[in-house]
């Protein structure tokens, strides 16, 4: 599919969306000049240089199937060589709703606020006709995935970008999607936090805010279907299910297993009650000199799971617990 027949882009300016242009229409800034003569908003700390549409719609091969490394509820991620050399991620959302245009909005206002090396780095974006399109510097090693011998280091970076978010980034911003697909691995494997579009800044002195049930299956914290409000502690108890991942290889909801083990937090909790703890680890990171390293991950995510979000940590004493347990070596 090309985005070569589509309208001119809406392209803002300054280093933010700026107030009320979330609401603008196509229609009182449609031109009829080419894409290629459109820019694309670049933050001043990426330090990309000035590009267009036409640009981009090469340097992905308007594109082109081959080119996808990832996908989201509102459209696909493509590989991106650009003009200069630089490789980059391009995550092209592709609807019509306005839950989409929420995404959007949220992905640019947190990513414009929050700058930490464990978070990915939004390098631009722009509009082009109902398509909104995000850049962001490219990761060499993907996704997170189970059995990497990198996991608690990288599971610290991640707690440390989720830290930043929660504690320094001002206002602070509850992720509310956090999970081990979401973990992004650099050259270095060194972890960033991504797919900020269904975060939300939350002002000093809030406690929460109002949510609707979002997230994925197995990472949503109990709390938001029974309150429908979202805390950084529920940012926490996802993190936590990161944690059992890391642990047991295990994804947190898998229907292929027998009844009574297909949901990840019951398992654990069972098999900790029975005495088993050791076969809760993955074979693939087990081993009797890992033990008591092992052993304090689990206990720091069996505190994230909680049922009661009074009862969890910070993610702060998250990222203390973590570094205890070996996290940077």
């Amino acid at each position: 599919m090309s985005l070569g027949r589509r309208r001119a882009p809406i392209v803002t300016q300054g280093g933010r969306m700026p107030a009320g242009e979330a609401g603008l229409e196509e229609g009182t800034n449609r031109t009829s000049d080419p894409a290629g003569s459109k820019l694309v908003l670049f933050f001043h700390s990426s330090g990309s240089k000035e590009l267009t549409i036409s640009d981009l719609l090469r340097s992905t091969n308007n594109f082109d199937q081959a080119n996808i490394i990832g996908c989201g509820g509102f459209g696909l991620v493509y590989k991106s060589s650009l003009p200069d050399g630089t490789q980059a991620a391009i995550k092209r959302l592709s609807s019509d709703c306005g839950q989409m245009e929420r995404e959007f909005q949220a992905e640019v206002e947190a990513l414009s606020r929050a700058q930490h090396k464990n978070l990915v780095s939004l390098k631009g974006y722009c509009k082009f006709g109902h398509d909104r399109l995000l850049i962001y510097s490219y990761m060499e090693n993907g996704a997170w995935t189970t059995g990497c011998t990198r996991g608690l280091r990288i599971a610290l970076g991640a707690a440390r970008g989720l830290a930043y978010l929660h504690t320094i980034c001002d206002p602070n911003i509850i992720h509310r999607d956090v999970k081990s697909s979401n973990i992004l691995l650099d050259e270095s494997f060194e972890a960033h936090l991504a797919d900020f579009g269904l975060s939300r800044l939350i002002c000093p002195y809030d406690t929460h805010v109002t949510t609707d049930l979002v997230g994925t299956l197995g990472y949503i914290p109990p709390e938001y279907a029974q309150t429908l409000t979202a805390t950084l502690k529920g940012d926490v108890y996802s993190f936590g299910i990161v944690l059992l991942e890391l642990l047991t290889g295990r994804r947190p909801v898998d229907v292929c297993r027998a009844k009574g083990s297909r949901d990840l937090v019951s398992w654990v909790l069972q098999m900790k009650s029975e005495g088993k703890v050791e076969q809760v680890f993955d074979p693939l990171i087990w081993s009797k000199s890992l033990e008591r390293q092992l052993r304090a991950v689990l206990v720091t995510a069996c505190k994230c799971i909680s049922v009661d979000p009074r009862s969890r940590p910070s993610i702060e004493e998250v990222v203390s617990w973590l570094d205890g347990a070996g996290g940077n070596s």
